[in-house]
């Protein structure tokens, strides 16, 4: 039915749905539908650096950049070629000053989770903020009013933690594509996001410091496969609109010295200053594992700090997300092995939100330790529809996890050694 127009004279069938009839009926098919998409971009690079890009040198001036769907940068595999590092350099070229610009967020960010992306991220270091979010929720039908409701929740804390009179750029929602065979549900997407936009706008009218920039066109990139192109072409309208913020609250660029991301070492040495034997170790290691137990997806997974970092996946994971959303989080507290046959129908998991926009209803884990016996992370499989427990082999998995400690402590190790040259 999807991938069909159904014509009622000059009005098709979605259009009817759409204008008159109750959206919820097709609300959890284009949940699903979202699901799967994200799931096929696998296939796709993404960036998988740390999500901050500096341009110029000396004094700078600092932009939180809280972003999904375009903003997330699919296509490239640094964050330097993304919407975050072409961002930064539009910034420097409009205003002639030296800037940083750090994204929070992930594709895979909707309305319902961005205060766990955001996490206390927005703080008085930066002079200003762009928030550019919603096509997940175009696509998926999100209603209206809990749009609404999520979007005054963010803006609230990310004013809360910016300096007072500190600019906040709000970016429509850009146009959303969707593959061929279900070009039918593009309009239906496309009207629902003017929805959402109606309300960003209405929003960004009654409060101090937010402006709302409506979706920058992006010509004859739209539709296109993403590349560095059709990411200037995203940032440089919300480069100008920033530049123009900056003039008139005339911020002044400051001194930055970055604060320390980790706690744990471990993870400080996979994800800051990865060697490429480490990483292509375990990226074996899970690609083996997803084969063996036939899952869409198989990771090796470390926390720290309010983060869960995908350091090796054979699937669209992010690189980093709240670990508040994370099933690792509950082997890392618990210090234990944990299956989730279904998480629709496990309390613990049924109203999280990320996993139901991603639809991984089933997870295996088993924990990874450091060296001194803390649980630091989980080795783990996910897969997009529910299996039975007995279906995966605990103790087997558990010798995954014993050869990704391996790996780790080695990197530890050589990442100690490096640190302690540079210091002598």
């Amino acid at each position: 039915m999807w991938g069909t127009r159904v014509r009622i004279g000059s009005v098709t069938l979605l259009d009817v749905i759409d204008q008159r009839g109750p959206r919820a009926l097709i609300r959890r098919p284009a949940e699903l539908l979202y699901a799967a998409m994200h799931n096929r971009r696998r296939t796709l690079a993404r960036p998988v650096d740390l999500p901050w890009v500096r341009t110029g040198n000396g004094d700078a001036l600092r932009f939180l950049f809280i972003g999904s769907g375009l903003a997330h940068g699919w296509g490239v595999s640094s964050h330097r070629s993304a919407p975050t590092g072409e961002l930064a350099r539009a910034i420097r070229a409009i205003s002639g000053t030296a800037c940083e610009v750090e994204l929070v967020g992930d594709e895979a960010m909707s309305a319902a989770t961005a205060l766990d992306w955001l996490a206390g991220r927005a703080d008085t270091t930066f002079h200003g903020a762009v928030v550019s979010i919603g096509a997940n929720d175009a696509m998926r039908l999100t209603p209206v009013a809990d749009w609404g409701a999520r979007l005054v929740n963010l803006l609230n804390a990310v004013q809360t933690g910016l300096p007072k009179g500190a600019p906040v750029i709000l970016v429509g929602i850009p146009d959303v594509h969707v593959p061929n065979r279900v070009r039918s549900m593009n309009p239906l997407a496309l009207r629902h996001a003017r929805r959402l936009d109606k309300v960003a706008h209405r929003l960004a009218s009654v409060r101090a410091d937010v402006t709302f920039l409506p979706a920058p066109r992006l010509g004859r990139y739209a539709g296109l496969r993403p590349n560095s192109d059709l990411y200037a072409a995203f940032t440089l309208p919300i480069a100008a609109a920033v530049a123009s913020a900056i003039r008139e609250s005339r911020i002044a660029p400051s001194p930055f010295v970055r604060a320390e991301r980790f706690d744990r070492p471990e993870v400080r040495a996979i994800v800051e200053s990865p060697r490429a034997e480490d990483v292509g170790e375990l990226h074996d290691l899970v690609v083996r594992a997803a084969a063996e137990f036939h899952v869409s997806e198989a990771m090796v997974s470390l926390l720290d700090g309010d983060r869960a970092w995908h350091v090796a996946t054979t699937g669209a994971a992010p690189v980093a997300m709240p670990r508040a959303l994370s099933y690792c989080e509950t082997v890392v507290a618990t210090g234990e092995e944990l299956v989730v046959e279904d998480a629709k129908r496990d309390a613990r998991f049924a109203e999280n939100a990320f996993l139901d926009l991603v639809h991984a209803p089933f997870y295996a884990g088993v924990p990874i330790h450091a060296e001194d016996g803390t649980v630091i992370g989980s080795m783990c499989l996910n897969n997009g529809f529910p299996r039975a427990a007995e279906s995966v082999d605990l103790e087997r998995l558990r010798e995954y996890a014993v050869r990704a400690e391996a790996v780790i402590r080695r990197a530890t190790s050589a990442a100690g050694w490096l640190d302690a040259a540079l210091v002598g």
